[in-house]
């Protein structure tokens, strides 16, 4: 083996030092990408050779082989696979097992499963960049012969790739949850919703030019029930944090039903109508005709929390509008009425700035909404959950790479995620142990239905138990 690595190391140099006399290096970065590219291609011929060599000892190996009851049954068979620097030609031996299954063992040694054009190395790249790119860009920035369907292939077979939580040392008095949705085109002529929701320490004003939110946690729940969604969120903020030393959390949302059931099961919990949201709802009740001219006085209402002024005015307003909008004016009215408490917060001036849209807008949209792009169901799944990972830290590996999956197979994983990602049911399941120490029997609240208040939900054991811990920190 040594010498087969110094005939390499020889050829390699002699490569080298031919290009640069014949060329020169007053072009120095052609230079560099003929040294580079003669590096590439002698690394390539260093792995074949060290293939062969492995293949060679196991075929020396017949007295092993014989015992095992290993055959040989078809000799330099060549295989090309696709790596991050070329494509890597090498011939290996087809063996039979005595119960009949026959392998190439060396394919099994090296880590190449069968039918696998690429490497996991360079299909965990390719994911990686699909991240923040189009999926061509992608084959272009690693500079590989694939097409983007390829790269789409691998996106949908990855495995999920989810966040673990760790413990912090310290837990701060408040927290900050920022929760909205961004609305993405699927195929064919439909759409999506897609849940984000942020957990944080608060927003670092320490830079007047940009402020940031502390320790940004994010989570998104397409494809699951919005229940286990909710549950997965709560789970992992239990896992990452002491809730017992939190005295509030501050949830600023747009006033959707599914965020203040996620309000319900955290203790503490303030709702805070979100300024653009807020904005946009006032914008829209004063372009009403005659509307303007209490503009004044309908903020003057929410900041001295005097609904039944504020009702006043809209019933004035009222007064002489034609259809569409008296219809436009009551469902506006219904909203400022159903989120009274979260905007009077808001007005109030006591909370930190709200930053759903641009969360939204950095975490989410700028890969699956901004362009004229539509998804399908898998791929949307996945580059969600992927864009997720990605912005709390994570990097797709090797190891979330995996054969690529049949269509049914694919619908199968996703009709699956519905109960949430295993890893934070999992954290839920262990708070529920630590605090009942397993003698429990939750099967008598499965399948019920509770009106909530907001909507109808399945009551689980997680479920109770969230919302025990909710009112216990409230007494």
């Amino acid at each position: 083996m040594n010498s087969i690595i110094t005939q390499v190391a020889v050829k390699v140099v002699e490569e080298i030092s031919k290009n640069i006399e014949k060329n020169g290096i007053s072009e120095i970065g052609k230079t560099a990408e003929d040294i580079l590219s003669i590096l590439k291609e002698g690394t390539l011929e260093l792995l074949a050779a060290a293939i062969h060599e492995m293949d060679s000892a196991i075929l020396s190996a017949k007295h092993e082989r014989k015992q095992d009851g290993i055959t040989v049954k078809a000799r330099n068979v060549p295989r090309t696979v696709v790596t991050s620097i070329g494509e890597l030609k090498y011939s290996r031996t087809y063996f039979e097992f005595k119960d009949g299954t026959k392998a190439y063992i060396t394919d099994q040694l090296i880590g190449i499963e069968p039918f696998e054009r690429l490497t996991k190395e360079l299909c965990a790249e390719l994911v990686h960049n699909t991240a923040s790119m189009s999926m061509q860009k992608s084959v272009d920035v690693v500079g590989i012969d694939v097409s983007r369907q390829t790269v789409n292939n691998k996106l949908l077979s990855m495995r999920d790739v989810v966040t673990e939580i760790t413990r912090e040392s310290h837990t701060p008095s408040e927290l900050h949850i920022f929760a909205d949705e961004d609305h993405v085109h699927l195929r064919p002529k439909q759409s999506a919703m897609v849940p984000l929701v942020t957990v944080t320490e608060g927003i670092d004003i320490s830079n007047d030019r940009r402020h940031r939110t502390k320790s940004p946690l994010h989570f998104q729940g397409y494809g699951m029930e919005i229940n286990a969604f909710i549950e997965n969120v709560v789970a992992a903020v239990y896992r990452k944090y002491d809730m017992s030393a939190v005295k509030r959390v501050v949830i600023h949302a747009d006033g959707g039903n599914w965020i203040k059931k996620l309000g319900a099961l955290m203790p503490e919990a303030v709702l805070v109508m979100d300024g653009f949201h807020l904005e946009k709802y006032f914008k829209q009740l004063f372009r009403i005709k005659g509307a303007s001219v209490y503009a004044g006085n309908l903020r003057r209402s929410v900041r001295e929390n005097d609904i039944e002024r504020f009702t006043k005015y809209c019933t004035a307003i009222k007064k002489g509008q034609d259809e569409k909008d008296k219809k436009k004016l009551e469902q506006l009215l219904s909203y400022f009425q159903n989120n009274w408490e979260s905007i009077v917060e808001r007005l109030k001036g006591e909370h930190c700035g709200s930053c759903t849209e641009p969360l939204i807008s950095h975490v989410l949209s700028e890969r699956l909404s901004r362009s004229p792009i539509a998804w399908s169901k898998e791929g949307l799944s996945k580059m969600a959950m992927l864009r997720v990972y990605e912005e709390n830290g994570g990097r797709v590996t090797a190891k979330s790479i995996r054969v690529s999956r049949r269509k049914t197979d694919r619908e199968k994983d996703y009709r699956s995620k519905r109960n949430g990602f295993e890893i934070y049911n999992k954290y839920a399941n262990e708070q529920i142990k630590a605090v009942f120490g397993g003698n429990h029997d939750w099967s008598i609240f499965e399948g019920e239905s509770k009106n909530t208040g907001l909507c109808y939900s399945k009551i689980t054991g997680t479920t109770v138990m969230l919302r025990s811990f909710a009112r216990l920190k409230a007494v």
